[in-house]
């Protein structure tokens, strides 16, 4: 697949291109040149970012509240324990 440089120095990346990586309009790209080559990297857009780290706040919110379920279940049972033995010794 061949593409050609216009006038102004662009590419147009082919449609089967960007619908496969996902390539939407705005997406920033790292450029690079390798051996003769340009390699071009997509950049993750701050959106995405904050997408992924809403997520993973998201995720660790929730594993802190299981954490604190489960420490006030122990509490619990604890408490019932003492009860149970401050009654069979008094």
């Amino acid at each position: 697949m061949g593409i050609k440089l216009s006038s102004k120095g662009q590419l147009v990346i082919p449609k089967k291109i960007r619908r496969k990586l996902d390539l939407q309009p705005g997406t920033e790209f790292a450029v690079e040149v390798r051996q003769g080559q340009i390699i071009l990297r997509p950049l993750l857009n701050q959106i995405a970012l904050d997408n992924i780290l809403d997520e993973m706040r998201q995720l660790v919110g929730d594993a802190n509240l299981l954490d604190g379920l489960e420490a006030e279940h122990r509490n619990e049972i604890e408490r019932d324990r003492q009860r149970e033995s401050a009654l069979s010794t008094g």
